[in-house]
């Protein structure tokens, strides 16, 4: 039942689960260790994750997944939710316009690429190459 799953930060014991939940379900995620990953599990199993990748003034939040089985039952709503506390700071990220009410509902904004910090509009003109529709979000605190 959603309401008794809380979202946790991944220790690195875990990690290797949460490598194998992205390479299965959202493989351009790439986990890497030195970022706070929050999960919401269900005994064992891992339902849903997302990373927070701290950058020099900001952080960016990406690689937002829900396994296909545990998909538009609001299981990401969930982790977001569970996981305001640690938007302690600008956090930007980058979606799909198809995705963009999803992250307002959650407080994002959308922004343009000349408002971001240069270490991320840097990094959204590159993913802008394979993906030109993607737009900038903000979530200021």
């Amino acid at each position: 039942m959603i309401h008794n799953i809380q979202a946790i930060q991944v220790e690195a014991l875990w990690f290797p689960l949460v490598k194998k939940f992205y390479q299965a379900y959202y493989p351009s995620g790439k986990p890497n260790k030195a970022d706070p990953i929050w999960v919401l599990k269900d005994g064992a199993a891992i339902i849903a994750s997302v990373r927070l990748k701290p950058l020099t003034s900001c952080q960016l939040l990406t690689a937002l997944v829900t396994h296909p089985d545990f998909r538009q039952q609001g299981y990401a709503s969930h982790l977001m939710s569970d996981l305001r506390p640690q938007l302690n700071q600008p956090t930007y990220c980058f979606n799909t316009p198809d995705l963009q009410h999803f992250y307002e509902r959650h407080g994002f904004t959308p922004i343009e690429a000349e408002e971001l910090p240069c270490e991320l509009a840097s990094r959204l003109k590159r993913y802008r190459v394979k993906q030109p529709s993607l737009i900038a979000m903000a979530y200021l605190p």
